[in-house]
């Protein structure tokens, strides 16, 4: 999904936002930083709250970003070439990485990942335990896959960086009977088949644990099947990196292959993944990406890569109209 203006003011409130969970004082500062990034752009000056805000960015204006993220990339390592698209994921790298230098923390939300990973596990280990039971029942797979997919986009709700509340205990009662747009379930299925390896991207710190209970479930059904499950490369917003998971103790080590994918940004971007992540990618017959900054990072290729499947929530007005769909919903398809 390409970058809107109203990506940029959404930015500048989750600058605010990380601010305050440190020091109030450096709002101000940070918010300036910010705003400097975008202060060249010939159109960000238009209220952002007009219908113009939801307006993909003015070739102009993409085109500064452009040779911004392009030098600020090369400075990484990274080259970024030709007419790229800018997802709001990519723009973000270079914005946390000025909330970082002002704060002097590079880990701001590091106490919040702490605290949602062990929510998370607590509640968890009832869905688990029920899953293993549907096992233990001879169920059918593909009941046993849609519990598990269910219970693996709870986690979606666990984002600080949707600038929207979430209420963990009020969603897991809503979450085995809520609809999705899109649910290809079948296809899905239908591609695992035959699948030697998967790709399984994560998103959040904290999701880590319901998307346990998919690949936990995948494994039953599928026990030849090799999974990677792909972090974030730094540290970014809420995202999961290997040390959460290394700290927290994670079983995700005893299920599957954790692999520290390289990307500094809060969706995955392959040409930002380290050596390791595009060849694992590349070999991949399934790739499982969760979570709305994947979506927004992933979609375009998603429509074109018919390995590529997309599990998210909607959290964002932008994503939504977007999308054409209403308020609060799930989507899980290669296509929309």
């Amino acid at each position: 999904m390409n970058l809107q203006y109203a990506c940029l003011e959404c930015l500048l409130k989750q600058a605010c936002a990380t601010a305050k969970l440190q020091n109030h004082a450096l709002e101000q500062d940070v918010l300036e930083a910010v705003s400097a990034v975008f202060e060249n752009l010939e159109y960000f000056k238009i209220p952002l709250r007009d219908s113009s805000s939801l307006s993909t960015l003015d070739i102009k204006d993409k085109v500064k970003l452009q040779g911004k993220l392009s030098k600020f990339f090369l400075k990484k390592g990274i080259a970024l070439s030709g007419d790229f698209e800018i997802p709001p994921t990519l723009l973000a790298v270079l914005v946390y990485e000025k909330i970082a230098e002002i704060l002097d923390n590079a880990s701001p939300y590091s106490e919040i990942k702490t605290k949602s990973i062990a929510q998370a596990r607590a509640y968890k280990k009832d869905f688990m335990q029920s899953l293993e039971k549907k096992l233990k029942q001879g169920i059918s797979p593909k009941e046993i896959l849609e519990y598990a997919v269910r219970i693996c986009v709870l986690g979606n709700v666990i984002d600080y960086g949707a600038q929207c509340s979430f209420d963990l205990k009020a969603e897991s009662k809503k979450i085995l009977q809520a609809h999705f747009a899109h649910f290809a379930l079948e296809s899905f299925m239908k591609k695992l088949e035959n699948a030697k390896q998967m790709v399984f991207i994560g998103d959040n710190a904290g999701e880590n644990e319901f998307d346990e209970i998919l690949i936990f479930a995948l494994k039953a059904l599928y026990p030849t099947l090799k999974i990677f499950y792909f972090v974030r490369g730094a540290e970014i917003i809420n995202d999961i990196t290997l040390k959460d998971l290394k700290n927290s103790d994670s079983a995700l080590f005893k299920i599957c292959k954790v692999i520290d994918s390289g990307v500094l940004s809060p969706g995955f971007i392959e040409s930002l993944a380290n050596v390791e992540a595009k060849e694992i990618y590349k070999k991949a017959d399934v790739i499982l990406a969760k979570g709305m900054g994947n979506f927004e990072s992933m979609e375009w290729h998603a429509k074109r890569d018919e390995r590529v499947f997309l599990l998210f929530k909607i959290k964002c007005n932008v994503v939504r109209d977007y999308l054409k769909k209403i308020w609060v919903i799930l989507c899980f398809s290669p296509h929309f």
